[in-house]
Formats: C-alpha cells, structure tokens, sequence
C-alpha cells in the first residue's frame, strides 16, 4: 500500500483540510498505521473446492462452484427442493436466514433479497441523487467547509505476499483504489449513518468503523476476491470485535463493469451474482455470522466443516461463503470511475483511531443524523 501527500491541483490554493496519513506526531502516525492494518486486514481467498489461485481478480464469467450449503432465492434456485428452502428461510419478521447477524428492518422501503444464505440484500434509493453529490464533494480539492480534516491514501496490494510491482503492472495488484477517511460529524455522511440506523435498528453508530470513500478509476483499478472479515490479531475487543456486517453504497453510475462480485454465490442464469452500482443504491451482507444458528450447523454438514472460521471471543465466526470482489469500472473516458461509501459494522463499540486519539467521535454524528436532509430521502 502506497500512501501520498494529497496535493491541489496546480494554481489551486493549497486544501489545509486534506491531509496525508504520513503524519509527523507519533501518536497520530501510530493510530493510523493501526488503521492501515485494519484495512488491508480483509483476507484474499481461493474458490470453494478448486485449489486454484485467487486470479482471475474479479472474473464475473467463471463457472460458479457454489458452496453446498448455500441458499439462493427461489428464482435462481435449480431445483424444487432447494427453492422451497429458500422460502421458508425468508419468511417472517424474524427470518431463520438472519439468525445469527444483526437485526434488519425489514420494512424498509425498496428492500430486496439478492440471496438467502449467506444472506445478500440491496436497498435502491437508499440515499438521494443530491446527498450522494455532497458525499463526492468530500473527495475534491476543496471539499465542504463543515468537512474538517480529510484522510486520503492510495492504496495498493499484492495477493499472495507479492513484491511490489510499478504502477503500471496492474496484473500483480490485488487491490488498487484511492480512499478518503472522513469524520462522523461531517454533514455530508450523516444520511449514510442515519440510514444504517434505519436499516439496522439494533447497530449504534459506535460500533461503525471510520468512513470510508472509496474510487476505483479505470479498468486497472479493482478489488480482488477477499473476505471482510478480520483476522483474529485485528478483531480485538479495543477494535470492537468481528466485523458483523458491510454496507456499501454506491455513489455513481458507471457505463460497463464496477459490480460487486460474489465468487461462490449464484445469482441469475446460474452466473456469479453480481450487484451492478446504481446511485444511491446500498448492497448489505455479513462477513461473520454470531453463535450458533440453525442453519449455520446444517452448513458446517454440508460443507464438511469448513463454512466458518474459528469463533473468536465475541463468539463470532467469519463466514468463508462472503468471499468477493470489486469489478473494475469500464466504458467511455468520464464514467470509467466507480465511487462508494463503505461502512464496516463490528460486534461491539469500535474506538476510532485514524484522526489521532479522541479527535473522531462518534458521537459528533448524532445531530447531524437527526437533521433534515436536503432532500428528503424517497418514501
């Protein structure tokens, strides 16, 4: 992973507001190297049953080797009995496919399942055309005065422990993205957090990770097959525990590619399935599943054991089925950028690091949250 100074453009005064993460105090540097493992603490990983290697990175066409215990929606299912399974996960206001992750309103409005276990949902109109326009402001040159501080790095990883390659060999990059951390309190992001509460009614915004924003720019700019879910050195319970649940929210539309891929998942004509960006859509789904569920231990059957990973202290298990990627954007110069809101929910409160200690609080959210949007978010 590369970091960089963020610089204005030429004969454009200099943003005191954008900093770099290079930060010269020591504390300050120390909180966000933590961060920096946080974030590349996803783990890349492997097809079900193949044995293969992580490439293709982010191959929407492959054959889909479908983990045995998962279940897709009864319209992609290929057989009666699975369909009728499907189903009856669904039902009710407490479905038995969301034993286990944290409580979805299921009321909300233009909620659809995508896929039933693991669980996959999306949310269209989740935010507006003009709060996903403040949101990409932050991103500029001279972002909102309320925005404060703004955290940007470009970030570069290599699958397997690789050596660092030039910027312009892209076949060796397992991730390749600019990312902007921006405060709670900032005015543009409190539609993203209040909307997370609306939607996960039993989450607090404490346990929401840093914001995130996210561009890919380009057809060498993507996110190859990984798992959110970290790995035990980093879910610590000064980190909030497990990663439970991801809620990203696309930002913009591009011509072709940028889907979110699911590698072992089935989605329409027996094709991986995919989640194509649409403006304000948010796409919902869980990298750990918590204690023991009923459907968790028909999987842990079906797939010979090797569906979850080892629980951890908050008694949470990653689940390996969650594995996916970032689709590079393509398409004519102009709409070849893919831009999202990330938002990682852990088990428990989540202490903010990446603005130095105490200078990102959660709390800073609350008001603007219950502010009036401009415009109201679609009934």
């Amino acid at each position: 992973m590369r970091i960089r100074r963020a610089r204005p453009a030429p004969g454009t005064p200099a943003a005191p507001r954008t900093v770099s993460m290079s930060c010269t105090h020591v504390s300050i540097r120390r909180a966000c190297l933590v961060q920096l493992a946080i974030l590349v603490g996803v783990r890349s990983t492997h097809a079900f049953g193949s044995g293969g290697p992580a490439d293709s990175r982010w191959d929407a066409t492959g054959t889909v080797e479908p983990w045995p215990s998962a279940l897709p929606i009864p319209e992609h299912a290929g057989d009666h009995g699975t369909a009728t399974r499907a189903t009856r996960a669904m039902v009710g206001t407490h479905p038995s496919a969301l034993e286990g992750r944290p409580e979805v309103n299921l009321e909300t409005p233009n909620l659809k399942w995508l896929h039933v276990d693991p669980p996959v949902l999306i949310v269209d109109d989740f935010i507006s055309d003009a709060e996903c326009d403040e949101i990409l402001r932050l991103t500029t040159a001279q972002p909102p005065a309320d925005a404060g501080r703004i955290i940007q790095l470009e970030s570069r990883s290599y699958a397997d422990g690789g050596p660092e390659s030039s910027s312009t060999d892209t076949d060796n990059n397992h991730r390749i993205s600019t990312t902007w951390y921006v405060r709670y309190g900032c005015d543009a992001v409190a539609p993203l957090l209040g909307g997370l509460t609306d939607l996960l009614p039993k989450v607090k915004v404490e346990q929401v990770e840093e914001v995130q924003l996210v561009r890919y720019a380009g057809s060498g700019q993507g996110f190859g097959w990984h798992e959110d879910a970290l790995d035990k050195g980093l879910a610590t319970p000064e980190n909030g525990g497990q990663r439970v649940a991801t809620l990203l929210i696309y930002l913009n539309e591009c011509d072709g590619g940028g889907r979110t891929l699911f590698r072992d998942l089935v989605g329409d004509n027996t094709m991986r399935l995919g989640v194509k960006p649409k403006k304000g859509r948010a796409l919902l789904f869980f990298p750990s599943v918590t204690g023991n569920t009923a459907l968790g231990d028909s999987a842990l059957v079906a797939d010979s054991g090797v569906t979850f990973g080892g629980e951890l202290f908050d008694r949470t298990r990653s689940d390996r089925r969650t594995s996916h990627a970032g689709e590079p954007p393509s398409g004519p110069t102009g709409r070849r950028e893919k831009y999202i809101a990330q938002l990682w929910i852990h088990a428990a409160e989540h202490t903010p690091v990446v603005f130095g200690p105490g200078l990102n609080k959660q709390s800073e959210a609350r008001t603007n949250m219950s502010a009036t949007r401009v415009p109201t978010r679609p009934s």
